[in-house]
């Protein structure tokens, strides 16, 4: 015991003997074992901020080549899904199918082909395999053909096959095309459906695929990187066949995210960075990524060799080092800071959207309406809109094609389009068609939105409506949930000559409409099971007695449960609409009946004083009451029956004790006062257009005033309230 601790005071004299007669070697020593460790940690710290940059610098561009791949491929899905209304609607005239196919191919030059496959024998007379195809033969050169036979028969295809069976839209495997474009092509195929919704036949269009290398060789960061595009069944659609591709596929298959990263080494032994996506759409394509290890970590490599020089030179490169880092620190502050303005926007963005919305209650006794709208993103494609003028509600819900910003846009604008409308129209389907007709100005993104648009009068409950390939609304009553009858039209923004249609139904006390968008139906779990319309259904037969917010969160929770964890896919936008029409507690009820003779209004005068006189009206109210009502019978007497034709004016009065409420009824020609727009009377006489101030007189008088059109007879109905 006593020999070790002599050694060891003999061994801490000897170093501090050694260190006091060799300072400067000491200090040396030092500094070259700090600058090792120094440079040890500061090579791996950069290695690390490398490692982080450059999957940066891949995802961006992976993402880059994503994109100009969906927007070409999303281009031709759009186009395809929307001929597919329009082969729907010509099912009747089978050799119209090759003016469509012509059409398609003519109007979008990244067509190779595009057909219309049946399935065999649809058409009696035409051929077994009916196949109506048109492809591209040089610029500015199109052949049509009937494409199927006996000896081709597309029912075995993929392109056809596929979406026949599973009922969806589907992009084939890549194939060689000897009868029809005679090159390498891939298909996206959707299902067309006759009038009883069985599918039919399949409309397509065939795409080369010899643009795919040019977009996979773009924007190299590194000149060894390799890129691969493969199918869903693994079969290759652009790059070249080798070692590394097939060892990535062998990954690829392991992998069930079909997403992520790794390193393997080649057949060389040389380390391989493998990052691989899918490209998502419509397709089942992936995207794989090859980076060689020597390209991405050789400068910093070389950087470590330099700091093995003699110790000057290592600090020079030291200092080197601490500067690139500090460079790559700063871009990722301003990476960062980009990335929490583009937030600040994109927040801004979403509060005006949401104060597009209406207010969340309308304080009105004859309905209770209640909305909401739960966007995907930020910012949401959806809209809901509602307001109440001349005793009739107005109101719509729809839904942008596509997400994000763009989407955004294009929701505020038919927003604007629905408010402008609306304010002197009745008619949904007039509404509807001004929409279409300024949407497809200058639309050459091609979206289109999906828009049903109602006019519901408060009086009488009688609701007139147009579709324009929106979900069926539902109607609730007494536990019971059935769906309303709708005709089917193209969604708005497709085609700027469509003519729409309008439909109308009636309303019953304490009945619930229920509108929303297919956020609903579509909402997925986390194994991507889609909450589906027979759950709607259910959800709201339970609740159909509760009131339009109520029924709104008892939906939106049951959503929430059947969805889970799962990230929300889709905007969610829910529209509830219930009518209570408030009961007309009659006090008093006198009812005259005139000819449309101007001699008969004494007569009117005489009827319209007694009844002042029996309700007490204060004096100048009386006046005003008596002009407004006089104005409003003196208009149909003077213009309501042709002349020379002779005709009957009903003019009811009623009174609950605080209001007047006064209906005249006349079978003449169809006009509602309602609908022409206010007389401006800050125009000199000169400039303003004859008419008008006599409905303005009305309007300035009476609290509401409202017309329907019902069995051929105009009613008129003046409220006032005088108590």
């Amino acid at each position: 015991m006593d020999n070790r601790n002599t050694s060891k005071g003999n061994w801490m004299k000897r170093l501090r003997g050694f260190v006091k007669a060799h300072t400067s070697l000491t200090v040396i020593i030092a500094a070259a074992l700090l600058l090792e460790l120094t440079t040890g940690v500061m090579y791996y710290a950069a290695q690390n901020i490398i490692q982080r940059t450059v999957e940066r610098l891949v995802q961006r561009e992976m993402n880059a080549i994503y994109l100009c791949i969906r927007n070409k491929l999303a281009k031709v899905e759009v186009t395809v899904d929307n001929m597919a209304w329009v082969v729907n609607e010509g099912l009747d005239e089978p050799d119209w199918m090759f003016d469509i196919t012509q059409r398609m191919v003519k109007n979008n030059p990244s067509f190779m082909g595009s057909g219309v496959a049946f399935v065999p024998n649809y058409y009696p007379n035409k051929d077994k395999y009916f196949e109506p195809y048109s492809v591209r033969r040089g610029q500015d050169s199109i052949q049509s053909m009937q494409l199927g036979s006996d000896g081709v028969d597309h029912t075995q295809d993929d392109y056809f096959h596929v979406p026949v069976t599973q009922e969806k839209a589907h992009w084939s495997e890549p194939y060689f095309d000897n009868d029809g474009a005679k090159a390498i092509i891939t298909t996206y195929g959707v299902p067309v459906r006759d009038s009883k919704s069985r599918v039919v036949g399949v409309v397509y269009a065939d795409i080369a695929l010899d643009w795919l290398d040019d977009v996979m060789n773009e924007e190299k960061a590194y000149k060894s990187t390799l890129r691969f595009l493969v199918t869903g069944n693994y079969n290759l659609l652009a790059g070249e066949d080798c070692p590394i591709y097939r060892s990535a596929l062998e990954i690829l298959k392991a992998d069930n995210d079909k997403k992520g990263y790794c390193i393997v080494d080649d057949e060389n032994n040389n380390k391989k960075h493998i990052y691989f996506t899918t490209v998502g759409g419509k397709t089942d394509w992936m995207l794989i990524n090859v980076l060689d290890d020597g390209d991405v970590f050789s400068k910093l490599r070389r950087i470590r060799l330099s700091l093995l020089l003699p110790l000057m030179i290592g600090l020079l490169f030291a200092g080197f080092i601490v500067y690139r880092s500090s460079r790559n620190l700063e871009r990722l502050r301003k990476v960062n800071a980009e990335k929490d303005r583009i937030g600040g926007e994109l927040l801004v963005a979403s509060q005006i959207q949401q104060s597009m919305l209406p207010y969340s209650h309308i304080l009105h006794d004859d309905v209770s309406i209640f909305g909401s709208l739960v966007p995907a993103r930020e910012v949401g494609g959806d809209l809901y809109d509602y307001f109440i003028r001349d005793e009739k509600l107005f109101f719509c819900i729809g839904d942008v094609s596509g997400k994000g910003a763009p989407s955004a846009m294009v929701m505020g604008v038919i927003h604007s389009l629905f408010r402008a409308f609306s304010a002197h129209e009745n008619n949904p389907a007039h509404i509807m068609q001004a929409i279409n007709e300024v949407s497809c100005q200058g639309n050459d993104s091609n979206i289109f939105v999906t828009l049903f648009l109602g006019v519901l009068d408060l009086p009488t409950g009688l609701l007139r409506y147009c579709d324009a390939g929106h979900d069926a609304p539902m109607m609730l009553a007494d536990g019971q949930c059935s769906m309303i009858d709708v005709n089917p039209h193209l969604p708005v923004g497709v085609f700027d000559d469509v003519k729409y249609g309008i439909q109308e139904t009636k309303l019953e006390p304490n009945i619930t409409l229920f509108l929303y968008t297919d956020g609903l139906t579509e909402a997925k779990n986390i194994e991507r099971k889609q909450f589906g319309i027979k759950r709607v259904e259910e959800v709201l037969a339970a609740n159909s007695g509760l009131h339009p917010e109520q029924l709104l969160e008892s939906v939106r929770m049951s959503v929430h449960e059947f969805v889970g964890d799962a990230e929300q896919s889709d905007d969610l936008t829910m529209l509830a609409i219930r009518y209570t029409p408030k009961r007309f507690e009659t006090k008093l009820m006198e009812t005259l009946v005139i000819k449309n003779d101007v001699h008969e209004v004494s007569k009117f005068s005489e009827f319209m004083k007694k009844v002042m006189e029996s309700l007490n009206v204060e004096k100048s109210l009386s006046r005003q009451l008596r002009l407004a009502v006089e104005e409003a019978v003196v208009n149909v007497i003077d213009y309501a029956y042709p002349i020379g034709q002779e005709g009957e004016i009903e003019v009811r009065m009623m009174s609950d004790g605080k209001t007047l409420k006064t209906i005249i009824t006349d079978s003449g020609v169809a006009f509602d006062p309602t609908a022409k727009e206010k007389a401006d009377t800050t125009l000199s006489a000169e400039d303003r257009q004859i008419g008008g101030l006599g409905i303005l007189l009305v309007r300035e008088i009476m609290d509401s005033v409202n017309y329907e059109r019902i069995n051929k007879q105009n009613i008129l109905t003046l409220t006032k309230k005088y108590n």
